[in-house]
């Protein structure tokens, strides 16, 4: 066996998993022992298998860390005046978890394609726990900007690595609905959050948002230690190697080639993969507005309507509807590009991409609709439907961009979903910085429209890749040696 850059991935396979030894030929009872309970809500459940145990601690880990990152916005005004800041210094509590959050993915994302998911998660979730500790307990703003940063950092990894695991276990046909969840958890954990931490500020101390996070995540690494079995088939095929007797053909790549091969892989493919780069970009982007209406929300509902900080986190439910809707219609996703698959004759990866030409054109649709009627006089109903789209919109065009990317990359989706987070946590980062004042300088309808401009630039991204893909890809150096492992 040998590893090369193929991380992993052996050339020449003279040990090979057996079928049931493969995280893809798993029972439907390991993959899905919960099934039966599901199909009351969606009949294609069933017959899909498209939930289970595996694929919901995932989901539930990635949904914790998520929540994690923005529950902290629905206490930054109770952070000023306890540390004695300014809400600008207060906000880097935001901004430097998402940094960790692009940090963390570049080390232990590639790692995972080393030493298997497993191991980075007892490690990285573990930490991640002990830093709410550190969060609820932080005596000065210096200290939960440190902590924030940390807990980013480990709290990463997870979501990255869950996306992976969730492609190592659920075959290339059946991944819309297991996605689509993976998805949801995604972007439904920050919007709900500043919801559930304005009604903790608002009953109770602001250091409860932290302890809550820590019981969540604390329940979510009990589980994941207990029930979630090595995915990784790489890693599989190496631990069964190193089980056997001893031979020179089998020997792995040393270690400290595998860890130079794997650390830089992330920043390689960013920078050489012209569909990773651009897709990144535009996920990056609708990420970063995500976050902004963190703080842009608070402007109009607290500053011009007058809520409470409990009520005007409410406001985020227009994007929580949106998002659930998009994560029930994940069968017919699938069903799509089931078509596509036929039309173009066979599973290539433009086959995630027809319905996103369309769904594209929905994100600036409601960032100018947001924008112009989210203020007084105009009823405070239209601005929360407006959000409905926009979260429609981010699911599908996630879930169909992670799976383009992970069937365009294979074995090297790690790293590619790596370096994609990077970019997003990037994105996500910094819009909340700017967000308060250029609010308040532009106006809401402005804003929000400058926004949607950039928005309408990028909406026909899907359509060239679905146009041009092909071509492209048949340049790709990582898609071509992808396409040789699997045969």
């Amino acid at each position: 066996m040998t590893v090369g850059e193929k991380g992993l991935c052996p050339s020449d396979q003279p040990v090979q998993l057996e079928e049931q030894e493969d995280p893809k030929n798993w029972s439907l009872l390991k993959k899905c022992k919960h099934k039966d309970t599901l199909t009351i809500f969606h009949p294609a459940l069933k017959a899909s298998a498209q939930t289970g145990i595996c694929t919901w601690i995932l989901v539930l880990m990635t949904s914790t860390i998520a929540f994690c990152s923005s529950i902290y916005t629905a206490a930054i005004t109770s952070i000023a005046e306890e540390y004695g800041c300014s809400s600008t210094v207060a906000t880097l509590g935001i901004t430097t978890f998402l940094l960790g959050f692009a940090s963390g993915p570049l080390i232990f994302a590639p790692l995972s394609e080393v030493l298997g998911r497993n191991n980075i998660f007892r490690v990285v979730l573990g930490l991640f726990v002990l830093f709410q500790i550190g969060c609820a307990l932080a005596p000065n703003i210096g200290a939960m900007i440190i902590f924030r940063f940390f807990s980013g950092f480990f709290g990463s990894p997870t979501v990255t690595n869950s996306g992976g695991s969730i492609t190592d276990i659920w075959p290339q046909s059946h991944r819309s609905v297991p996605l689509a969840l993976f998805s949801a958890a995604s972007f439904l954990g920050p919007v709900i959050a500043p919801t559930v931490g304005g009604f903790i500020c608002q009953y109770t101390s602001w250091r409860w948002n932290f302890w809550v996070v820590l019981i969540l995540s604390a329940a979510c690494y009990l589980a994941m230690a207990v029930f979630l079995p090595e995915t990784y088939p790489p890693k599989l095929l190496l631990n069964k190697t190193r089980r056997m007797p001893v031979n020179e053909e089998l020997r792995p790549t040393p270690v400290k080639e595998l860890l130079y091969i794997t650390l830089t892989r992330p920043w390689l493919m960013l920078f050489t993969e012209p569909i990773l780069f651009l897709l990144s970009l535009y996920m990056a982007f609708i990420y970063g507005i995500l976050y902004l209406d963190f703080t842009a929300y608070p402007v109009v509902y607290r500053e011009t309507r007058e809520w409470s900080a409990g009520i005007a986190g409410l406001s985020f439910l227009g994007i929580c509807v949106g998002m659930a809707i998009a994560t029930l219609a994940s069968p017919y996703v699938n069903r799509i590009h089931g078509v596509y698959t036929r039309r173009l004759g066979g599973p290539h990866p433009e086959t995630r991409l027809p319905h996103l030409v369309v769904i594209s054109w929905l994100i600036p649709i409601s960032l100018f609709w947001f924008g112009w009627t989210a203020t007084p006089p105009t009823h405070w109903i239209s601005g929360i439907i407006a959000g409905a789209p926009f979260g429609f919109s981010l699911i599908l065009l996630f879930l169909g961009i992670t799976s383009y990317l992970t069937d365009c990359y294979g074995a090297f989706g790690a790293s590619a979903l790596a370096a994609n987070a990077v970019l997003r946590s990037l994105f996500g980062a910094v819009f909340p910085l700017f967000a308060t004042n250029m609010y308040h300088s532009l106006g809401v309808p402005w804003a929000t429209s400058v926004l949607g401009f950039v928005a309408l630039a990028m909406a026909p991204l899907p359509w060239l890749f679905y146009q041009f893909g092909p071509r492209i890809r048949a340049r790709s150096k990582y898609h071509l040696k992808t396409r040789d492992y699997q045969g």
